[in-house]
């Protein structure tokens, strides 16, 4: 069945399908063995300079009508004006009404392309690059926390009060000399916005409290991410907390031996939730509180997802974090370690190697 879109490469799928940026919406079809984009002369000879698919056409748009009127002119120049099309989720909707009026069915997709959740040798190694850049963040990360001394309640660096915005802002500006961006964010969170899994943190860091830093840049030349999280106290951490954290590596150890080809995502989120639960803690409203981890690639969150409700199986070539965490805003305490696990035929890989010694005095 053809494929039919109308947006830019920041979605995946559409990046994926011509591996050249295009920051405006443009005009797509995929004939399977064919492809089209239909651009104007401001991103053409870019496109053709950059574009290495012999069977991927670029052809420069030259509209008349209106916007639904040319897409329409389209279809029915490369045959497609009947029957039916794949569109992705996000297709415009007045074209989406217009293209239902003159007969055509519309088969709305998740993914145009579900295969992007087997990542191929170079997409491995792609994402590999990114995991191996953002390691550098961490090392800086702990550098800044290691040099920084404990005043009372606060954190001093260079004598002044540490703060989540300038461990984020220092991590950012190295990330971008790696070519990555961080245009999801960055989540440096401590104490109290620790204990809300995506708080991105902010305000001055508490000493003996846990400290959550979640990087997931992406590669700015092959538009891949990482997704990281390791979780720090500067100072003494009290019991409670140390009892904690063992329990979440536990289960991250747990989760990540039962990575293998065949295996149901839904079984790793059960083995993650069942060291927890086995240590006294909460799974649902507090303590554990999102799934296991999520496919990884051109999008931070893609397919597999591994929860309590996912279907898939682990395939070879998928890319899965495995990330549980406690979460407990009573408390004001929040922890959470993540790395990037690649499923082979003979098991699995972990894509990370920054060390999860924690405890910085």
């Amino acid at each position: 069945m053809a494929k039919f879109a109308y947006d830019s490469t920041k979605n995946a799928d559409l990046f994926y399908a011509i591996k050249v940026p295009v920051l405006d919406p443009f005009f797509f079809i995929d004939l399977g063995q064919a492809k089209y984009v239909f651009l104007d002369h401001r991103e053409l000879g870019f496109f053709q300079e950059k574009n290495k698919n012999p069977n991927l056409q670029a052809v420069l748009l030259k509209p008349s009508g209106s916007f639904e009127d040319f897409a329409w002119q389209l279809l029915e120049q490369y045959g497609l004006g009947q029957g039916e099309l794949e569109v992705p989720f996000n297709f415009p909707l007045q074209l989406a009404d217009f293209l239902r009026s003159k007969g055509i069915e519309l088969s709305v997709q998740e993914s145009l392309y579900p295969e992007r959740a087997i990542k191929t040798t170079e997409e491995v190694q792609a994402i590999r690059q990114s995991v191996q850049k953002t390691e550098k963040a961490f090392a800086l990360i702990e550098r800044i926390l290691r040099e920084s001394t404990i005043q009372e309640n606060s954190i001093l660096y260079n004598e002044e009060v540490l703060t989540s915005e300038f461990l984020k802002s220092e991590a950012e500006k190295l990330l971008l000399k790696e070519d990555m961006i961080s245009e999801e964010g960055i989540i440096i969170s401590c104490g109290q916005h620790a204990a809300i899994p995506h708080h991105p943190g902010e305000g001055g860091l508490k000493p003996h409290q846990t400290i959550v830093c979640d990087l997931f840049p992406r590669s700015r030349t092959t538009g891949y991410f990482a997704d990281i999280t390791r979780t720090f106290v500067k100072g003494a951490p009290p019991e409670e907390i140390q009892k904690m954290y063992e329990a979440v590596l536990l289960a991250q150890q747990e989760g990540i031996k039962a990575v293998a080809l065949g295996k149901k995502a839904s079984d790793i989120h059960k083995v993650c939730i069942d060291v927890l639960l086995q240590a006294g803690y909460h799974v649902g409203d507090k303590g554990f509180v999102h799934n296991t981890g999520h496919g990884l690639g051109l999008e931070v969150h893609e397919n597999p997802r591994l929860g309590e409700k996912s279907e898939e199986t682990l395939e070879p070539g998928n890319v899965v974090t495995i990330e549980p965490g406690l979460y407990y805003p009573e408390r004001g305490i929040g922890i959470r370690i993540e790395d990037d696990i690649l499923v082979t035929a003979q098991g699995a890989e972990n894509l990370v190697s920054y060390p999860k010694g924690w405890v910085i005095p």
